[in-house]
């Protein structure tokens, strides 16, 4: 995805099982910041690593969602170095879901997510609010 607003780009892969309407899910999500000087050059990027745990309702029609863990900076930035780690926190409190024979197909119209590779004396923290559309594969 990309902000017009907080100049950001995400995307994320999600592995998990899935037993009635529980499913438990790991998330390696990448979230990268482009350049105030130059929005053609990403200067920052976060990996996080997640794990997440969605609930299903209504015959597998709605989904919440909620995952943590940790958050990592890629790149050096003037305060801090790469390697860094902080915490990751994505709550997605209502999407839908619709599903073919092989494929569900997910639509989040509004999630909160925390980026805070960096907690220490001046943090590093990007509060990010995204719209997420999914895509998850069953055999």
């Amino acid at each position: 995805g990309r902000s017009t607003l907080d100049l950001t780009y995400g995307a994320a892969l999600r592995f998990g099982a899935r037993l009635g309407s529980n499913q438990l899910a790991f998330v390696v999500d990448y979230s990268g910041w482009q350049s105030l000087e130059d929005r053609s050059v990403i200067t920052f990027g976060a990996l996080n690593l997640a794990a997440e745990y969605t609930r299903t309702f209504f015959g597998d029609v709605v989904a919440m969602s909620l995952a943590a863990g940790p958050s990592i900076l890629l790149t050096d930035s003037l305060l801090d170095d790469a390697g860094s780690v902080g915490l990751f926190i994505e709550l997605r409190p209502a999407g839908f879901r619709w599903r073919t024979k092989h494929l569900n197909i997910g639509l989040d119209p509004l999630s909160f997510t925390i980026v805070a590779p960096v907690l220490g004396a001046l943090p590093l923290v990007r509060v990010q609010y995204r719209t997420t559309v999914t895509l998850e594969f069953r055999p």
